[in-house]
């Protein structure tokens, strides 16, 4: 049984063998080629993702870039709405100080024209008073013109009897 054993044992090396070298032969290379291609698309994903990842920080670097003038933008706009702010606030204060002298000037105008008004009515008594005076006077410039008439004209008779 011995030699049956090392028969068996020979047989079934020899088939491992050719089995062994029939997967190098036939097999093997379909998976060789297969780990190739794998290879092949391994670095062609490797030479991808390197054009993606420059792609990438190039927009990045294009971002900084933007952002940094957004920035400067921000910074001139910001800078434009504190002096606007300021010229504003200034021209609202100029305005402030018309309005001011202008309330002053109308007051003053109103208090003038009040003023006037009482000097006027005021005058308008004196010249009342005056044409009243007048008046009076004008009577009694009237009256003694009448009696020195009378007069007059007595004498005037007397002289004409008299002669």
């Amino acid at each position: 049984m011995n030699i049956l054993k090392d028969r068996a044992v020979w047989i079934v090396l020899v088939l491992i063998l050719l089995f062994g070298a029939s997967y190098m032969l036939l097999i093997d290379p379909e998976r060789v080629d297969k780990m190739d291609s794998i290879v092949e698309r391994d670095d062609t994903r490797i030479a991808d993702v390197n054009e993606v990842k420059e792609l990438f920080d190039r927009l990045d670097l294009k971002l900084n870039g933007t952002k940094q003038h957004l920035a400067n933008l921000w910074d001139k706009t910001e800078n434009h709405i504190k002096t606007y702010d300021a010229r504003v606030d200034s021209i609202n204060n100029a305005f402030s100080q018309v309005d001011l002298k202008i309330d002053k000037i109308m007051r003053d105008m109103k208090k003038g024209f009040d003023d006037l008004e009482d000097a006027l009515a005021d005058l308008e008594d004196d010249i009342s008073s005056v044409k009243t005076t007048t008046k009076r006077d004008f009577r009694k410039v009237n009256v003694k013109l009448a009696e020195l008439e009378e007069s007059i004209k007595n004498i005037n008779t007397r002289l004409d009897e008299d002669e």
